[in-house]
C-alpha cells in the first residue's frame, strides 16, 4: 500500500527526481522543512517503496554508436500468465530498457539499446522472432533521442 503523501512529500519527490544527489540541506532551502525531517521523510520513501531505486543516468554517446529500437509484440495467447512470463523473459535481458503493456492490436511495447544492427538481429531472432509465445511483432528503429526521462509528474 501506498503511503499519502501532502504537499511537502511532493515537493521533496519532485526534487530528488531531479538530482537525487541533493543533501537535505540543500533541499530545506527549497522545502519549508529542517534537514533532519527531510532525512526522515526520505528515508520513509525508501523502507515504504515509494522511492524505489537510486541511478545514475548515463549519456548513451559514452557507450559509443548506439541503435535504439522500439519493438510492439503480438502475442499468440493474451492470458494474464503467458503475458506476464513472456514480460518477465524479455525483463532479463539487458538490452530492454522498457517494457509495457498496451492496448491495442498489441499486447506489449518495448525500448531497446543495442550496440548496432547485427546485435539487435541476434537479439530479435532469439528472443523475439522464435519464441512461441510471440505472434508476430513490429520493429520501430528511433532515428534521434530528442528528450528521455524517467521523472513523474507530481
Amino acid at each position: 500500500m501506498t503511503p499519502h503523501l501532502d504537499r511537502l512529500d511532493l515537493q521533496i519527490l519532485s526534487e530528488l527526481q531531479d538530482s537525487n544527489q541533493m543533501t537535505a540541506h540543500d533541499l530545506a532551502d527549497r522545502v519549508p522543512l529542517s534537514a533532519s525531517a527531510i532525512q526522515r521523510r526520505i528515508r520513509n520513501y525508501r523502507n515504504s517503496g515509494v522511492i524505489t531505486a537510486d541511478v545514475s543516468v548515463v549519456n548513451p554517446k559514452v557507450a559509443g554508436e548506439q541503435l535504439s529500437v522500439v519493438l510492439l509484440i503480438q502475442l499468440a495467447q493474451q492470458r494474464p500468465q503467458s503475458v506476464a512470463e513472456f514480460r518477465a523473459f524479455l525483463g532479463k535481458s539487458p538490452h530492454v530498457q522498457v517494457i509495457m503493456e498496451i492496448a491495442g492490436t498489441y499486447e506489449l511495447m518495448c525500448i531497446g539499446m543495442f550496440d548496432g544492427i547485427e546485435s539487435f538481429n541476434a537479439f530479435a531472432d532469439a528472443h523475439i522472432g522464435d519464441h512461441p509465445s510471440v505472434s508476430r511483432y513490429e520493429t520501430i528503429f528511433v532515428r534521434r533521442r530528442v528528450k528521455f526521462g524517467t521523472k513523474i509528474p507530481l
